[in-house]
């Protein structure tokens, strides 16, 4: 890292650290919003399978799978988002501890804000949503949807 590089970084370190503390924040929060998700989803399915079961009504499975489906895209998603503010993150931090040997146009594309996702290309986006749905987060909505498949094949 050149002298001017450091020199930057030196002036803006507060800034840095502040942005840092925001990123993290924002990533619990993300991390918060997943959980929410799949106990609200669990607590629905698990609602819906119930009334289907003592109603004797197969039409609440299906209703339970689609609702599970559609929750586990929602907490895709976070999970999607997460992960990008994690990259900006550890960006930041190599920025911080003098790893970084583009710092100066690393904070010149970003502006110095780190907390502003940046933009990726159509192709690279979608790459990085499937990487996500298929990482072990998700594998309770797995589970859940092949236990209500065998269900909903049972009855």
């Amino acid at each position: 890292m050149t002298l001017g590089n450091q020199n930057s970084i030196q002036q803006n370190r507060d800034y840095l650290i502040k942005q840092s503390e925001m990123l993290q924040a924002i990533i619990n929060r993300m991390a918060s919003n997943s959980l929410t998700v799949k106990q609200v989803g669990l607590t629905i399915w698990t609602a819906l399978v119930g009334f289907g079961f003592t109603n004797k009504v197969p039409s609440l499975f299906v209703i339970a799978i689609i609702s599970y489906i559609l929750l586990g895209l929602l907490d895709a998603y976070y999970l999607y988002l997460e992960k990008r503010f994690r990259g900006n993150f550890n960006r930041l931090t190599e920025l911080l501890c003098g790893f970084d040997d583009n710092a100066l146009d690393n904070m010149q594309r970003l502006k110095g804000n780190f907390i502003k996702l940046e933009p990726l290309t159509p192709g690279k986006e979608f790459q990085m949503y499937t990487s996500t749905v298929k990482s072990w987060a998700n594998l309770p909505y797995l589970v859940i949807i092949v236990i209500t498949l065998v269900i909903i094949r049972s009855t």
